[in-house]
């Protein structure tokens, strides 16, 4: 008796470079890799790696990882459904039904032509919308989180679709469950927005609210306000679509900082750096007050350490924004770790702060990492 097997319909490669799918332009190959489109075919790559007992990356834009030269010894998963849809509307708000795998900056702007406030904010980062959840993006005052309705994902483990509220993704700064305490297990489908149609500009960042005070605009509109954004991180970010090389976006995380902790970095700056730096950092204090966590920008510790600019390799510390590392064109990930574990050693030995890594090492063990990254 003939046994009938089901026919694949993904089409599952072998040897696929991972670096024309990362904004760094950085990494080896994928032992399998599998674009779907659809579903179905996210499923039946889940049952290929299972039948084989491979390990899985779900690979999005590409924008907050950094892929090993060796690659990925497993099957990546690069979801391709996009779409964008309106789910429900009333006289005050839209839902925006969002495709995981639509580029983010279009997300944005399809609002912004729409009149829809909540996101302008979060203008020219680049990822896709799926990625935007897992980081919990924020730039400029809001984050993802201020306006997320629901999460559509994908059980990896079952196959099965669940809709997630907000609360269950646990998200906080540059985190949720996807990146944390339940990495791996789901993939996500596509997410909701609520979009206001009766907002206000968000002016309370001060880069924000200088560059609208320097143009007497105290009431900018949406398109103005996705047009400062832009002209504002092309000024610090290099927006990554650089043929020879590329970056991740920003490489560290800020510093969330309890008094006590920020007493000990005070401490350190009147000590060891010029007037200048005790300054800026006391600045930065008056920004917070009340019992929440004081944010420091790492930005403003590798600066005031020396690190604008510096280079190992083909990688370097941008002279802008020293957050993000740049490929300069041909820099492996051993340069860019080897770049980061610098300046993770040079912060803590002159500030006493330990830094951390904002984007997804894959394909490395967590041996090499430590080791990239260890502070004596």
């Amino acid at each position: 008796m003939l046994c009938c097997l089901p026919v694949p319909t993904v089409e599952i490669q072998r040897g696929v470079p991972l670096k024309p799918y990362t904004t760094f332009k950085i990494g080896g190959r994928a032992k399998y890799f599998v674009r779907a489109e659809t579903v179905e075919e996210f499923r039946e790559a889940l049952d290929f790696a299972r039948r084989r007992n491979l390990r899985v990356f779900v690979l999005g834009g590409g924008s907050n990882i950094l892929v090993s030269d060796r690659g990925f010894d497993g099957l990546v998963i690069h979801p391709a459904q996009r779409g964008l849809a309106v789910a429900s509307e009333d006289e005050k708000s839209s839902t925006l039904r969002v495709a995981a795998a639509e580029k983010w900056d279009d997300v944005v702007r399809h609002a912004v032509d729409h009149h829809w406030w909540g996101i302008e904010n979060l203008s020219h980062i680049p990822g896709q919308a799926g990625a935007a959840l897992v980081q919990n993006i924020g730039a400029y005052g809001p984050q993802l989180s201020d306006c997320l309705a629901q999460a559509e994902v994908l059980d990896m483990a079952t196959g099965q679709i669940l809709e997630f509220p907000p609360a269950r993704c646990g998200l906080g700064y540059r985190r949720s469950i996807f990146n944390s305490t339940e990495k791996n297990r789901y993939a996500i489908l596509g997410i909701s927005l609520r979009l206001s149609k009766f907002g206000k500009p968000d002016l309370r960042y001060p880069d924000v609210a200088a560059y609208f005070e320097e143009r007497g605009n105290s009431s900018p509109s949406l398109a103005e306000i996705r047009k400062a954004i832009i002209a504002m991180r092309d000024s610090k970010f290099p927006f990554p679509r650089e043929e020879k090389g590329g970056n991740a976006g920003s490489f560290f995380k800020n510093l969330q900082l309890g008094e006590a902790e920020f007493q000990k970095l005070q401490k350190r700056v009147q000590k060891d750096f010029p007037h200048r730096a005790q300054e800026r950092l006391a600045e930065i204090r008056r920004r917070y007050v009340g019992p929440g966590p004081i944010k420091v920008p790492t930005a403003f510790l590798m600066d005031i350490c020396g690190l604008k600019g510096f280079r190992l390799g083909n990688a370097q510390v941008n002279e802008t924004q020293p957050l993000v590392l740049l490929n300069l064109g041909g820099a492996t990930a051993h340069d860019v770790m080897s770049l980061a574990g610098h300046a993770r050693r040079t912060v803590a030995e002159r500030t006493g702060m330990a830094i951390s890594l904002e984007p997804e090492p894959v394909g490395f063990s967590a041996e090499e990492v430590a080791e990239y990254l260890n502070i004596p």
